[in-house]
């Protein structure tokens, strides 16, 4: 698998693309892993320590996965999104937010796109990626991230399989 240290005019573009959710700056390492995955790694290594681990060891990666850059196949527009992981550890500076009511919330949690209400959106544009909190009772607590469509009226889901209820 292919490994590359983002140097800081990579680190400053993907933080630009991530900007809409609020983000300003990410006090870690980077790393582009594959086509698309970024990794974020925030220990005493250096650089070439960091490489030569890469090398010597069968390990799928060293810190974690952050996010991803990526195409979107529909437009052909070049796409960013943090992973939930990384909305936890940056979400102090998280601004973009919606709110789920409790049936959108299990709605969700099943890995299924949300029909969202007219005030949930008043203060978005479409076509951007948001943090999605869990519950009005609960705003706090970062459940994921979405993408907001053009019309406003969906909000697409990227929930992990691993993170999803099954239905029963």
């Amino acid at each position: 698998m292919k490994i590359e240290i983002m140097d800081k005019a990579k680190k400053k573009k993907f933080i630009e693309e991530v900007s809409d959710l609020g983000v300003e700056k990410i006090p870690y390492l980077l790393f582009k892993t594959g086509l698309e995955r970024i990794r974020a790694f925030s220990g005493s290594f250096t650089n070439k320590e960091v490489l030569d681990v890469w090398r010597n060891f069968p390990i799928e990666g060293i810190g974690l996965y952050f996010g991803k850059q990526m195409i979107d196949r529909r437009t052909g527009r070049k796409e960013s999104r943090l992973s939930l992981d990384a909305l936890h550890f940056l979400k102090e500076q998280i601004k973009t937010i919606i709110v789920l009511n409790e049936e959108q919330e299990k709605e969700w949690f099943k890995g299924k796109d949300i029909e969202l209400k007219e005030e949930q959106v008043k203060d978005f544009k479409g076509n951007e990626f948001v943090a999605v909190v869990s519950c009005e009772n609960d705003e706090k607590d970062i459940i994921g991230t979405g993408k907001i469509s053009s019309d406003k009226k969906m909000l697409g889901n990227f929930l992990p399989k691993e993170r999803r209820r099954r239905e029963m």
